[in-house]
């Protein structure tokens, strides 16, 4: 039995931020059986979502998307689209290109934005959280401050590290203010009791 060809669409479609939206979106374009797109870029602070861990004190923030762990494994994301762990910082739609928080350029044919919604109460107030680089750097460092949307968070709370021993160290107390009334800051809460 003879397999049908595929169409081959090179445009350079770029979605930016890895919400549930953006995900889905890349997942209807990989699943169109008559068409093969050699060209679908994902740019997203963090890349590719990680969260439904396995113990509840390691999911420290709320995850909306229906996709688990192991569907998001099925559809190989990783090897069907080309992931760009990075911030976009503005659009230059005169050149359809997309400018990225290190200065670089990604051209685009079609570009879809899917970014959810993020806190910018720290950027309001000065400061940057520890993972999130913005450009231009005009942001304070201040150490112990972290936003719950910074896509590193796992990385500054992971069980070995040096600043969740502080937070959970019983015999030291130190203060810690989350602040904000979402989801995300109650799944915080209860990952560090």
């Amino acid at each position: 039995m003879l397999s049908e060809a595929k169409i081959v669409k090179n445009s350079r479609i770029v979605v930016v931020g890895a919400s549930d939206t953006s995900i889905s979106f890349i997942e209807a374009l990989l699943s169109i059986s008559y068409l093969h797109f050699t060209n679908i870029v994902l740019i997203a602070p963090g890349g590719l979502p990680n969260g439904h861990y396995s113990e509840k004190n390691e999911n420290l923030k709320a995850y909306s998307t229906s996709y688990t762990k192991e569907e998001l494994k099925k559809l190989m994301l990783e090897s069907r689209v080309r992931v760009i762990n990075a911030r976009m910082v503005d659009i230059d739609r005169s050149d359809k290109n997309i400018i990225l928080h290190d200065d670089t350029v990604v051209p685009y044919d079609t570009l879809i934005l899917g970014m959810g919604i993020q806190d910018k109460t720290l950027n309001t107030l000065g400061f940057g959280s520890r993972g999130i680089i913005f450009k231009p750097e005009v942001l304070d460092r201040a150490d112990g401050i972290l936003s719950i949307d910074d896509p590193y968070l796992y990385q500054h709370l992971r069980k070995d590290g040096s600043l969740i021993n502080i937070l959970t160290d019983k015999k030291r107390v130190k203060n810690c203010v989350i602040y904000g009334r979402s989801l995300n800051t109650y799944c915080c809460i209860q990952g560090l009791l």
